[in-house]
């Protein structure tokens, strides 16, 4: 049996990456690992593997949650160091003696 497309869903893949010889001194290797920062900076590959599957809103929303709560986990652990520049060095030393 064949597996049935999401005709619903027929957007196609923004971006476009272009990488030159005289960008890279005609060094292949180069252009190549140039070409796949700049692919992964476009978030294509991303894009793409996220598309092949289908997610449930649910779990879409779960996961912007999630890397919301993370991300402003991080800011708070950050203003944290700033205002207490002491509090860094304890929590090592504790970590250390235990």
């Amino acid at each position: 049996m064949r597996r049935q497309r999401n005709k619903k869903f027929n957007k196609t893949i923004s971006g476009c990456v272009k990488v030159t010889a005289e960008e890279c001194g005609n060094n292949n290797d180069r252009m190549v690992r140039r070409f796949i920062k700049k692919v992964k900076k476009e978030g294509i590959v991303d894009e793409f593997r996220a598309r092949t599957h289908y997610r449930k809103p649910s779990v879409v929303k779960a996961e912007t949650r999630a890397r919301r709560q993370r991300l402003i986990e991080k800011v708070n652990k950050e203003r944290n160091e700033l205002f207490n520049p002491g509090s860094k060095r304890t929590a090592k030393r504790n970590r250390r003696r235990r």
